[in-house]
């Protein structure tokens, strides 16, 4: 058997070559260096319905998308040795649709004298996959309204519902605290108490709302100050004090010897304390009890409220801190409020550059740890 000679190899790889250009479905150009066309393969025709002399010099950018011109124009330059330019835009089918087309540019020079020789490019139809990438983009898109439409419709109604409810909360209290007199009958006192209460849980829950609302909508804003930490907790624990006891619980502190001052807002401080108090007295049963404790360490304040009530599911705990979630762990106690206490908390939280972190164990108890930076520049970039 005689063995090929160099030039029965060149012209075997160059056949092989051509073979697969021919037969690949992606549109093969091989054009020289003053822009004329020296191949061509079918895909063209399969693909766009038209002829190599359609794409003469730069008679192809007719053929593109108005729009995509921009795209299509940067693909003219040549690329250096070992470049390749890539691009995608839409172009005219002959029969007037139009297609994306995802285009690589590579050029070929001579090893010797380093001139150009020719310049490839491989064009693959990426209609499918682009219209996919739009559609997302658009469904994400028409999320993203729908999210700021709830918000501000949220807003609105909450401001609009606190005021008329001020007034029924500031009118009930003057009855049960007989500004005016009696109310001639016991009843009237216990429904007076009754609306009182209910009012007061309402406008709790448009409070969260509406500052759920601000937080979604990136408008909530801290009003830093110097807080005390340690008087903080303090009046956050006295508020609930009496609930405990009427539940039944051991309701303890533990504080820091040294006052602590933090840069913070007060308010949102107080708001997580009595969100995760509440939490604790609400799902711990008589008999139970619920610590307070601060301390500091590693550049943090770390608040810790811990319950022997009736925990939380591991399966539920990842959920947890999402506006609108509950965790029914157990039926028969009633569980009030929007969901909103813990997303409230994890973001108020997170706007000051602490974290919140939850530990349970269901019918064991449940640990709610919320950090905040020693440092006042993280707290003031979070």
């Amino acid at each position: 058997m005689t063995a090929a000679t160099g030039d029965q190899i060149r012209d075997n790889a160059l056949y092989a070559y051509r073979l697969l250009a021919e037969e690949t479905s992606d549109i093969v150009v091989v054009r020289q260096p003053d822009g004329g066309i020296l191949f061509v393969s079918p895909a063209l025709e399969k693909v766009l319905g038209r002829k190599p002399d359609e794409l003469d010099h730069t008679n192809y950018l007719e053929l593109v998308h108005p729009d995509d011109l921009d795209k299509a124009y940067t693909l003219i330059a040549v690329p250096l040795p070992g470049q390749a330019l890539t691009g995608a835009f839409r172009m005219r089918h002959a029969d007037s649709h139009y297609l994306w087309l995802e285009t690589t540019i590579r050029a070929v020079y001579d090893q010797d004298t380093g001139s150009l020789k020719n310049v490839l490019s491989v064009s693959r139809d990426v209609t499918l996959r682009m219209q996919h990438e739009l559609e997302i983009k658009a469904a994400r898109q028409r999320a993203e309204s729908a999210s700021k439409a709830k918000s501000r419709f949220l807003a609105n109604m909450s401001h609009e519902l606190r005021t008329p409810l001020n007034a029924v909360i500031g009118f009930t209290d003057m009855m049960r605290q007989r500004t005016f007199g009696p109310l001639g009958n016991e009843k009237y006192e216990e429904y007076a108490t009754l609306i009182y209460d209910s009012g007061q849980l309402l406008l709790d829950l448009i409070s969260d709302m509406l500052d759920m609302a601000k937080i979604e909508a990136g408008k909530l804003e801290l009003n830093l100050e110097t807080v005390d930490f340690n008087g903080t907790l303090e009046d956050s624990v006295r508020m609930l004090r009496d609930r405990a006891e009427e539940n039944g619980l051991e309701l303890s502190m533990a504080l820091p010897a040294e006052p602590l001052f933090l840069t913070a807002d007060k308010r949102a401080v107080k708001q997580i304390m009595l969100n995760l108090l509440s939490n604790a007295i609400k799902f711990t049963p008589a008999g139970g009890s619920v610590g307070v404790n601060l301390a500091t360490g590693g550049g943090f304040a770390t608040i810790s409220i811990c319950d022997t009530g009736i925990g939380i599911p591991a399966a539920d705990l990842e959920r947890l801190g999402n506006p609108f979630e509950h965790v029914d762990g157990d039926p028969m106690i009633a569980k009030s409020g929007a969901g909103l206490g813990l997303a409230l908390v994890r973001a108020l939280t997170q706007k000051h550059g602490g974290t919140l972190t939850i530990n349970s164990e269901e019918g064991i108890g449940t640990e709610v740890l919320v950090t905040f930076p020693m440092d006042a520049d993280k707290r003031a970039v979070a």
